[in-house]
């Protein structure tokens, strides 16, 4: 009887475990979001947009549900889903919550190796060029893996401009670091009094409302 409670404990512990190494979704929005995209030029189009985390692009889906990726994504200025912008930088999906001090939000995807038997469903086709209201694209085909890693988390990586430069923190001790020196150590002390949650953009959005700009 023991050995059985024993084994049915073990089990207990690892379920949760496996459940977190079997892969997440490889796009930064649980479903594709309706998306105003304007370009530099002044171009509008709407579609269905998501941000691959493992490709590290933009998608968009065109009007057969068909996965499609941004040809010359460079010339897009901003991506806006409701009341969020975004931005392409690099390849990160980078949203702009404050234009003016500068504060920005860079998503980054937390990947590992998948397993042989996972995928993610789509592949790149570079031959294949397609237009959805204008949109140039890349194609990608359903049901081939799309890439040999899976997505573990989302890394929140925050940005803003202090002074004349613009800096980086992702946790209490960096967001210190990013100050001018003769702010550091007020800001140590308003940390320990009110510890700030690094995953919840919007909270560290108001915290530096009311204590760094």
């Amino acid at each position: 009887m023991r050995l059985f409670l024993f084994w049915i404990y073990v089990c207990i512990l690892l379920t949760p475990l496996g459940a977190q190494t079997t892969g997440g979704s490889p796009y930064l929005f649980a479903d594709f979001q309706d998306c105003l995209i304007v370009y530099k030029d002044g171009r509008q189009f709407t579609a269905p947009v998501n941000f691959n985390l493992v490709k590290r692009h933009y998608v968009f889906k065109d009007p057969e549900q068909q996965v499609k990726e941004f040809v010359d994504p460079e010339l897009i200025a901003v991506l806006r889903i409701g009341p969020r912008s975004f931005v392409i930088d690099g390849s990160s999906a980078v949203e702009v919550m404050q234009a003016d001090p500068e504060f920005r939000v860079i998503y980054t995807g937390d990947t590992r190796q998948a397993p042989k038997d996972i995928s993610y469903g789509g592949t790149t086709q570079t031959a294949s060029v397609d237009s959805y209201s204008g949109l140039s694209a890349n194609g990608l085909s359903s049901g081939q893996p799309l890439d040999n890693k899976v997505v573990r988390g989302i890394q929140k990586t925050y940005e803003v401009r202090i002074g004349k430069r613009m800096k980086r923190f992702y946790h209490a001790k960096s967001l210190v670091k990013a100050l001018p020196k003769a702010k550091r150590a007020a800001m140590e002390q308003q940390l320990e009094q009110q510890p700030l949650d690094f995953d919840n953009p919007n909270e560290v959005f108001r915290f530096c409302q009311e204590f760094v700009f």
